[in-house]
């Protein structure tokens, strides 16, 4: 790939927004039947901020549906946690033998990267991630999963990293963080908490978002070695590329609402929204006022 111009400056990859979007895994997504859309794209206040509200169902009798949810998140663990060669090289060998023991051993694999401690995140990082290449067709550039030292800790950095390319060529990176807590003002607050530092701090060897940036730059998460190098340009801060690189976030946050009632109880689902859209501007001024970019 030559990203050149005839004066020599460096330009964008043209086929580049077109590898990010093939690289996108597809197929059924999590707001098909396991999430109901409440309200997209909520402007908030003063900001740049778009805010998009969703819901668990209820099934025909009246129940919430939480294991199916939680089924089709487990079903997706090796694409989030297993880097897109080392699936593909699985791949291959079931179309060059018809077996499937090199899938499942990537099953097995990922099953024991996630952590064993009682309480842990990553049953949101695993929704975050399921909304962000599916719903919102951003790409996973790095797969974090895999660098993790032990199954008994949490990596370090965002909760995901993610990109697309706006029409101007340039590239939007999104850090993403997810936080799921009973009380909403909470979970709000300390994901934009979370999230800030990666948004406001200047580049720089001190910034909190370098380390990853550095683990992008060895361990993008694609085999498409154009794409990886069309990507990395980005991340160079010699090269005019990096003058296009957009830092944004990208936020999945997570809590209870006694709109839902009581376990048990058959509910409506006409209800539940109607219940939930009266919360739902407390939540955006929360989202609002929050100190946090």
């Amino acid at each position: 790939m030559d990203g050149n111009t005839i004066d020599g400056s460096s330009t964008v990859q043209p086929d580049l927004s077109e590898a990010l979007q093939r690289a996108i895994r597809r197929g059924p997504t999590v707001i098909d039947a396991h999430l109901r859309t409440l309200q997209r794209d909520i402007l908030i206040g003063e900001t740049r901020t778009t805010a998009h509200c969703y819901c668990l169902p209820v099934d025909g009798n009246g129940r919430v549906r939480v294991n199916p949810l939680a089924d089709f998140l487990y079903e997706r663990i090796v694409d989030y946690s297993i880097p897109r060669r080392t699936v593909e090289e699985a791949t291959r060998q079931l179309q060059e033998t018809g077996s499937t023991a090199g899938l499942m051993k990537l099953q097995a694999r990922a099953r024991g990267l996630f952590t064993h401690l009682a309480k842990s995140g990553e049953g949101g990082e695993l929704l975050l991630f399921a909304m962000a290449e599916a719903v919102f067709g951003l790409a996973q550039i790095l797969c974090k999963m895999t660098l993790k030292t032990s199954p008994h800790v949490h990596y370090h950095g965002a909760d995901g990293v993610y990109a697309d390319v706006r029409t101007d060529g340039g590239l939007n990176v999104y850090w993403a963080e997810s936080k799921i807590f009973g009380d909403p003002v909470a979970a709000i607050r300390e994901c934009l908490n979370s999230l800030a530092p990666f948004l406001v701090e200047p580049d720089g060897t001190h910034a909190k978002r370098e380390q990853d940036i550095l683990l992008i730059n060895e361990f993008a998460n694609f085999s498409n070695a154009d794409l990886v190098i069309g990507l990395k340009q980005f991340f160079d801060r010699d090269t005019p590329a990096s003058l296009q690189l957009q830092h944004r976030g990208f936020a999945l946050v997570g809590f209870d609402s006694l709109a839902y009632g009581t376990d048990g109880v058959e509910q409506t689902m006409d209800a539940i929204e109607a219940a939930l859209k009266i919360e739902l501007p407390s939540w955006q001024n929360n989202i609002a006022t929050d100190p946090a970019p």
